[in-house]
């Protein structure tokens, strides 16, 4: 998706892409896969532990932010009205959507502001991107200061304060994993490897960084799912010390893949990088509705024969109905998110003064 600054990269859509399809995943094949089955094939651990698409989304945020600010000054009260724009539209949609059906009530909507997880499925990630949003503006000006330092302080402070809170209640699970208490260092070092990423090391050789991250994830979560994942460490929330550093992990690592992967010189095929940018383009789309559709989905697919308890048949109706939730989130794109996005104006000195989106320059691959 273009900002409203003007600048559109997008490699950074086909990773906003990975991390619809990874949450996808993880909510289709547990509709019948119990959560402590661990694949024989180690990549496919990503996806059945597909949870970690939200740390991707929150790392790409703190990306780009940092991207698209990157020493200009911002304007405060359009940086605010712009997230409200692009946020709002969609969110308040789908939370009535979820009211009329009896799944969120007026308690339970005031106390998701306070990253309770009372909020229907998905949105509650919502809330931590607002709260980090408060706290963006201060960062920024310690970072321009200070470059690199005051991102490292933060998180050495997230990390000793879950390791106090786990020290005090026994685990850390919940605040790490539902609440900026651990998102915090997913947005920071999404920050952090953007200033990492003008390094020279880096430019030479970005390829390498990009492989060498991902190598790292697959090989982190599998070791995760087979100590139990998300719900089998030690029962839930657990009380594993891990999660006091697994928001630390997630950003350090997907924060390397963006950043080689943003900076690669590989040409990628046009209709290709066109099919992934475009599904990033809607992601938020997918990433709110498909909550509302899998279960649908899943159902006529066992209704069809399919053995959803099968890992292997599960995975490959993932990603044979995954065009489906594109396809509506497309609609939902075009018909909800769309109008108010083209009242978004620049709020960073330099930038266009409003979104405009310009076609023929969409599709170009930075290399």
């Amino acid at each position: 998706m273009r900002s409203s600054t003007g600048l559109y990269v997008s490699r950074l859509d086909h990773m906003r892409a990975l991390a619809a399809f990874l949450v996808y995943c993880w909510h289709f094949l547990h509709i019948k896969i119990p959560y402590e089955m661990v694949p024989a094939f180690m990549p496919l651990s990503l996806f059945e532990e597909g949870h970690a698409g939200v740390g991707l989304f929150m790392t790409l945020s703190g990306y780009l932010f940092a991207k698209i600010m990157d020493g200009r000054k911002i304007d405060l009260g359009r940086f605010y009205r712009n997230r409200l724009l692009r946020l709002v539209p969609l969110l308040s949609v789908v939370l009535l959507y979820w009211a009329l059906r009896g799944q969120l009530s007026l308690e339970g909507f005031v106390k998701g502001f306070l990253s309770f997880p009372t909020w229907p499925p998905g949105t509650w990630s919502i809330v931590v991107e607002f709260h980090f949003y408060l706290v963006f503006p201060l960062l920024l000006v310690l970072q321009r200061v200070h470059r690199i330092w005051p991102l490292i302080a933060v998180l050495a402070i997230s990390i000793a304060l879950r390791t106090l809170l786990w020290q005090a209640y026994g685990e850390v699970q919940w605040l790490s994993y539902w609440t900026i208490i651990g998102c915090i260092d997913l947005f920071v070092l999404g920050m952090l490897w953007h200033e990492l990423a003008g390094k020279q090391l880096i430019k030479a050789w970005p390829g390498l960084l990009a492989a060498g991250s991902m190598i790292a994830i697959i090989g982190l979560w599998h070791a995760f799912n087979g100590m139990g994942g998300f719900y089998g460490l030690g029962g839930y929330p657990s009380s594993n010390a891990i999660w006091i550093v697994i928001p630390t992990l997630q950003g350090l690592l997907f924060g390397a893949l963006i950043a080689g992967y943003e900076r690669m010189a590989v040409k990628i095929p046009g209709m290709l990088d066109r099919g992934l940018a475009r599904t990033g383009e809607v992601s938020y789309s997918i990433y709110l509705v498909e909550f509302i559709v899998y279960p649908t989905l899943g159902k006529y697919c066992g209704l069809l024969g399919f053995d959803l308890g099968n890992f292997s048949v599960a995975m490959a109706l993932a990603v044979a109905t995954f065009p489906v939730i594109v396809l509506i989130s497309n609609l939902t794109y075009e018909l909800i998110e769309k109008p108010f996005l083209r009242w978004r104006r620049a709020y960073v000195e330099g930038s266009q003064n409003r979104f405009e989106a310009k076609p023929e320059a969409r599709w170009v691959p930075v290399a």
